[in-house]
């Protein structure tokens, strides 16, 4: 009996040591969101203030995140990601023992979440980057839904724990073990034999430069990416930041949000097994309708709804963002050329995370002038106008997934 593609790609020992390391960063990263927001709203209980600490964390992306897509480009994919994970576990250490000695400010968990989130943005395009270079590319989707699978199985559980933590001893115990999970995983990535330094052709510059003309020149790839500056905003302003304020200001707790995160990670789970066997022939379809339930955990929270019916919308949330997930890792790798795809990747998460701050910010606003039930609905309400707009266009119906037996070029 010839073996199954998942048990062919597990036996990669490349591939292995990629997931292992994603699994154990995963560990921590899953508790930390919790963690974070309920330190912040101990000591300042505004959603003004959280609103800071996420936009302060997310604006050093918009730069490090096109300087990270030129490097991986350029230079040591493997060096690349140990920094990136080395960064964060000093910095979350830092904040754990703040906390612990009750010295932590809005200010100080800021500066230190905006070094934590450079650093992972300037690894996040070289990350990107490494399964082409493991697996063929008739192979990528199920590596991809397989690489997220077992994180997002860590993550059921994960956000329980950390509110329950919270809860009972404070948030420093689980900041402290996002630090050390992050430590681990650079050792593992450290252990990677990934392509060396990539000869740079001309400067810095000038590959910006082509990878920006690349970038405009595919409609697929920019309207999508356009698209998701919207969604990306305002769900998480409206799931990262309103959602841990009606938990503080309702009945829910740290420990009632802890079980909408693991909820969602459910979803997160489904959708990467439906994704290990779904292949949609139009991709992109797929890829842009797996965005609109975003939208109910929004509506969920809007209604002050009882947490198991928040709890279902977060699960059906996280299924269509993880086949969404998928289904985009997928075409970018078995469109786009490998040596591009550090830098378009990177032009990508830009436009996601692009008004994503502005967004945290108003969003914080709006809520303590209108209410946060007023601003869910209208958040809610704006992410599917910005989904379902990109269903008129009729290259994304066209564009089909790419043959099997090659990487294909990309379509304009």
């Amino acid at each position: 009996m010839a073996p199954s593609p998942t048990a062919d790609l597990l036996r990669n020992k490349r591939f292995r040591t990629l997931l292992i390391a994603s699994l154990v960063s995963a560990s921590g990263s899953a508790m930390a969101p919790v963690a974070l927001a309920f330190t912040v709203l101990g000591f300042d209980g505004r959603p003004g203030s959280l609103a800071v600490v996420l936009a302060g964390s997310t604006a050093p992306q918009l730069i490090l995140l096109l300087v990270g897509g030129v490097a991986a480009d350029r230079f040591s994919r493997r060096r690349l990601i140990v920094i990136g994970n080395l960064v964060p576990a000093v910095t979350q250490a830092t904040v754990a023992l703040l906390v612990f000695q009750g010295a932590a400010t809005t200010a100080r968990v800021a500066v230190f979440a905006a070094v934590a989130s450079g650093a992972s943005a300037l690894a996040s395009p070289a990350m990107n980057s490494l399964l082409p270079q493991f697996v063929e590319a008739s192979r990528l989707q199920q590596a991809n839904a397989l690489v997220r699978l077992p994180t997002n199985l860590v993550r059921i559980l994960a956000p329980a724990v950390g509110g329950v933590l919270v809860a009972l001893v404070g948030p420093q115990l689980t900041l402290a073990w996002d630090a050390a999970s992050f430590a681990v995983a650079a050792l593992l990535y450290g252990r990677l034999r990934i392509a060396g330094p990539v000869p740079a052709r001309g400067s810095a510059l000038r590959d910006f430069r082509t990878g920006w003309s690349e970038f405009r020149g595919r409609f697929w790839l920019w309207s999508y990416t356009l698209s998701g500056t919207f969604v990306v905003a305002f769900w998480l302003g409206g799931y990262g930041l309103l959602g841990p304020v009606v938990a503080h200001d309702t009945d829910l707790g740290a420990a009632g949000w802890g079980i909408v995160q693991g909820s969602f990670a459910v979803g997160l789970v489904l959708g990467g097994v439906l994704s290990l066997r779904w292949k949609p022939s139009r991709i992109m379809i797929a890829c842009v309708a797996a965005n609109l339930p975003l939208a109910l955990p929004l509506l969920a929270l809007a209604v002050r709804a009882p947490l198991p019916a928040i709890a279902v919308a977060a699960a059906l949330a996280g299924v269509g963002v993880d086949i969404s997930i998928v289904c985009w890792n997928t075409v970018m790798q078995q469109q786009l050329p490998d040596e591009l795809l550090g830098r378009l990747g990177s032009f990508s998460s830009i436009g996601e995370r692009l008004a994503v701050p502005l967004g945290y910010l108003l969003v914080g606003a709006a809520a303590a002038s209108w209410g946060t039930a007023t601003v869910l609905s209208l958040a809610a309400a704006a992410m599917t106008l910005a989904t379902v707009v990109l269903f008129a266009a009729p290259s994304l119906w066209t564009m089909r997934r790419a043959p099997a037996a090659e990487k294909a070029t990309a379509p304009a």
